[in-house]
């Protein structure tokens, strides 16, 4: 591992070499965050079919709320810190920072009473009535609650994507995931003189793992050159500076929140064809989102590396890392289709016993690999844009990716040419294409060249 001043330095060294030290460390954090989540599940399971279905309900109002604005804090204020490091303004820096960690808490804040109070609605759309409503709620509203706290996390973890260490949240999320294991039946179930929660202990358990978490991330942020130069008047607020932020951070959580209400789109066209059809495709999905993790690592890569090369004005290493990531993730997710296609049977029986769901599950996956190169060229492209401070151009492409785009092929593939659950299998690879299109002629347009930065400089 390269000295702490040359991880902090992202202006100089092997791009390639770069983009290893912080999507490996992302990508493994990816991994067992993923893993706490199943681990949830299982508990779930154990409880009642009920549990696990309210945490299923749950999922979608976590996801835009609290996964979402987590990730609009983490990668816009992430691109805006990297630019002021890159351009050795780490004061501008430090100012920018502590606005981002007020804003999180007030905006954080805002969200939990906007949600906690309208939780029971939302969930009764979701579909839940009766006894799962409870049980939604009572897992539901501990985590809203502390949506905060959540938030306050993303914005302290910007500091360290910003100088490129996300070696710091993957040691954080693996020991969670452990202690998660053993927390959650001690809260569920009680022990001693802790009490019984049943399934509001899985909340419980994530909000405490959550805390210690962000102590842990704070404690090595403590050693960026951000934190050295924060002093306490900076946190006084400044409405120019929190406008900045906010204009990065609201697109990147809408962004993200495009895609929870398109998987939903999504699954509610299966839902079209039966039992079957939904099962298929959700375990499809998390075939999917297993192959996607590389890349997804890659994201605040690209950020840093993009956001402080353009702050130094190497804009030869700001197309150069732009590139290379790219050819990387579609490198990963060509493997990945490749693998997936012909291992897609076989994977399906990991996850389910019916023949049925496996048949129809590796028919999808057939036609569905032809994306997984359109993911890359998207996800990625949609990093270069956040690292170059264009959340805007990014939202719209995902608005047409997960709602316009949708909305107008099946319709056209199912009402046109009448093609039953086949149609979401063209569907997405077709849409994926599309917005991959789209990303690259972004990327062509804003990728800045040397002659104009220089004329804006």
């Amino acid at each position: 591992m390269p000295p702490k001043e040359a991880q902090d330095d992202l202006a100089h060294g092997s791009i390639a070499r770069r983009l290893r030290e912080i999507a490996l460390p992302s990508a493994t954090a990816l991994t067992f965050q993923t893993l706490f989540n199943l681990t949830n599940s299982y508990w779930a399971g154990l409880w009642s079919t009920d549990a696990l279905a309210a945490l299923a309900v749950s999922f979608p109002i976590f996801f835009l709320v609290v996964i979402a604005f987590s990730f609009g804090f983490a990668q816009g204020t992430a691109a805006l810190l990297a630019h002021a490091l890159g351009a050795h303004d780490v004061d501008g820096g430090a100012r920018l920072w502590a606005q981002a960690l007020w804003l999180a808490l007030l905006v954080g804040s805002a969200l939990a009473i906007a949600t906690v109070t309208t939780a029971p609605s939302i969930a009764t759309l979701l579909g839940a009535s009766g006894p799962l409503l409870a049980l939604t709620l009572d897992y539901t509203v501990p985590l809203l609650l502390a949506t905060p706290i959540f938030l306050l996390g993303a914005a302290i973890q910007a500091a360290l994507t910003a100088c490129g260490n996300t070696r710091a949240l993957r040691d954080a999320v693996i020991v969670a995931t452990i202690l998660n294991g053993g927390l959650v039946p001690v809260l569920m179930f009680g022990l001693g003189p802790l009490p019984r929660l049943e399934v509001a202990g899985i909340a419980v358990a994530h909000v405490i793992l959550q805390i210690a978490q962000i102590i842990w991330l704070a404690r090595c942020a403590a050693r960026t050159p951000l934190a050295r130069r924060l002093m306490l008047a900076m946190l006084r607020p400044d409405l120019r500076l929190a406008q900045r932020i906010l204009f990065q951070v609201v697109p990147n959580a809408l962004t993200l929140a495009s895609t929870g209400v398109g998987l939903a789109l999504f699954t509610g066209f299966a839902g079209r064809f039966g039992e079957v059809a939904v099962a298929a495709y959700g375990v499809a999905l998390r075939i999917e989102q297993l192959v996607l993790l590389p890349t997804l690592g890659l994201v605040p890569a690209i950020v840093a590396l993009v956001g402080q090369n353009l702050g130094a004005g190497r804009i030869d290493r700001v197309r150069a890392s732009a590139l290379t990531a790219l050819a990387m993730g579609i490198a990963v997710m060509s493997s990945g289709a490749v693998i997936v296609f012909v291992l897609r049977e076989p994977l399906f029986q990991l996850f389910t016993a019916d023949a049925e769901v496996v048949s129809l599950g590796a028919v999808y996956l057939g036609f569905a690999v032809l994306a997984f190169p359109a993911h890359a060229v998207v996800v990625l492209a949609t990093a270069v844009l956040q690292g170059l401070r264009k959340p805007l151009p990014a939202l719209a492409v995902g608005i047409g990716r997960h709602l316009v785009g949708p909305a107008l092929v099946l319709s056209g593939l199912e009402g046109g040419l009448n093609l039953g659950f086949l149609s979401l299998a063209l569907a997405v690879p077709l849409i994926a294409w599309l917005a991959a299109l789209a990303s690259s002629l972004l990327i062509w347009s804003y990728l800045p060249r040397r002659k104009a930065h220089a004329a804006a400089r």
